[in-house]
């Protein structure tokens, strides 16, 4: 038993000698992430999205389409297998810290096989034969390699949650466009309305020899314009739909939605909590920082290459004629050795690799600022661009209230002979304007939503196991 002892004894020393090594990652700068955010922030909205970010939106068919898009979506089919392909990788880089062993147990019998018919002579004299041997190679440079599959596995598991984002905001922000296109075709149907009922009082008039036939012209050409405006429409409104049926992983033949407009569709409220929780909720940055830490992995093992390379091997070898009397008393030998025929001279090549590493760790330290700067900004942006919006919003619909009553008059008046074809062309152009400034707006408003969402990470959060269901369900 103490060989046995002395085997283990010398594996958990190599095993914690090897574990002594500490990488270090460089830090962000203080001045890279922000005490607070400067931008305009509604103190009685929610903090950070939830996972269900969508079901804000209060729609229930889009509640319904981003769960069949996180069944169905083939990429997202896709990103639950290679989540489960990272996970296998970093299990083996696990084991490769430990020691490979190799057991073998046999007997002296003799074993023949005839024609397919095996015999195996049973003799209870036979010797039982015990050869355990392990090999544990490159001590030193494991832990290492180990910090570096553990960084590459969050760098997968976040290249998961960021696909999955971003094809959930995809298949959302596409939602709301086919509503907007429906909502622009009634709209245009009401200008068309509107051209076709000057176009017949105009008609009347140049009938009637009050007007030139060139009004009537003029007013032919806003009709057709109309018209074409809604062929243009409905083929547009059927290239969304073939967007949307692809994010859902089916072909746009029979495939359609019921809405029909975004009237319904609830604006929600949403402001970030600290800075600093950014750096591990959005999934692009945890990502950055995750190939800063593969690249501190890489200056580690070629500071290591200046060292010789150690290797353990150990066996056990015993006979005996019972296996109980074997296992009590088995013969171990372990070697220790180092491998030491690496050249003193290599024309500098383990020192350029290093300064090779060094360099590619400055590269990544600063693209993970440049990560982290770009995300903060973009929110700022999107913080102040939210509530132009909503403030652009309720101009919009106060000057469409006023275009509807000023086409109102004009038409009134022009069928009464009191205003001219000019002032009725005018009053008209400008409510088509004003129908289309609002639903423009309604949609930007709505993006800006989804692209928020987005920007503060979807609900995710690097620290947290149960927000893998963004891209795992």
């Amino acid at each position: 038993m103490n060989n046995i002892k002395t085997f283990l004894v010398s594996v958990i020393a190599v095993l914690g000698l090897s574990a002594c090594v500490s990488i270090e990652v460089p830090e962000l700068p203080e001045a890279d992430v922000p005490q607070n955010w400067t931008g305009p922030v509604l103190e009685e909205a929610e903090v950070w999205p939830t996972l269900v970010w969508w079901e804000k939106f209060q729609d229930d068919e889009l509640n319904s389409i981003v769960q069949s898009v996180r069944e169905n979506n083939l990429d997202l089919q896709n990103n639950r297998r290679n989540l489960e392909a990272a996970q296998i990788v970093l299990r083996e880089a696990g084991f490769n810290l430990l020691p490979i062993p190799a057991v073998r147990i046999g007997t002296g019998a003799l074993y023949t096989d005839n024609l397919g018919a095996a015999e195996l002579d049973n003799n209870p004299n036979s010797p039982v034969n015990l050869t355990g041997s392990f090999t544990y190679t490159d001590i030193l440079s494991k832990p290492a390699n180990f910090e570096g599959a553990v960084a590459d596995f969050e760098s997968r598991r976040a290249q998961v949650a960021n696909t999955a984002l971003n094809t959930l905001g995809t298949a959302t922000s596409t939602y709301f466009q086919i509503l907007l296109i429906r909502d622009q075709i009634l709209a245009a149907q009401q200008n068309l309305e509107n051209a076709e009922a000057i176009g017949e009082i105009t008609q009347a008039r140049v009938d009637a020899g009050v007007v030139v036939p060139i009004n009537a012209l003029q007013q032919q050409i806003a009709i057709e314009q109309q018209r074409a405006n809604i062929r243009s429409l409905l083929q547009n409104e059927l290239s969304a739909l073939s967007s949307l049926a692809l994010i859902l992983g089916r072909s746009v033949q029979d495939f359609n939605i019921e809405g029909d407009s975004l009237e319904g569709i609830l604006i929600p409220s949403l402001r970030p909590g600290i800075p600093s929780d950014l750096l591990r909720r959005r999934p692009d940055l945890v990502q950055a920082e995750a190939a800063l830490q593969q690249a501190a992995v890489q200056v580690e093992l070629s500071r290591l290459n200046f060292f010789p390379t150690i290797s353990l091997t150990g066996s056990a070898n015993a006979s005996s004629t019972s296996l109980g009397e074997l296992l009590s008393s088995p013969d171990t030998v372990i070697n220790l050795g180092t491998d030491l025929s690496q050249l003193l001279l290599d024309n500098g090549a383990r020192q350029r690799g290093l300064e090779q590493s060094r360099l590619s760790l400055e590269n990544s330290l600063n693209s993970y600022r440049s990560a982290v700067l770009s995300a903060f900004n973009e929110i700022e942006v999107l913080l102040s661009n939210i509530q132009l919006l909503e403030e652009l919003g309720v101009v919009a619909e106060r000057q469409l209230a006023q275009a509807e009553e000023s086409f109102r008059l004009a038409e009134v008046r022009y069928a009464e002979g009191v205003a001219d074809f000019q002032t009725v062309l005018t009053a008209q152009n400008t409510l088509f304007f004003q129908r289309t400034a609002v639903l423009n707006n309604k949609i930007q408003q709505l993006n800006s939503m989804v692209g928020f969402y987005q920007a503060l990470g979807g609900g995710w959060d690097a620290d947290d196991e149960a927000t893998m269901s963004i891209a795992s369900e």
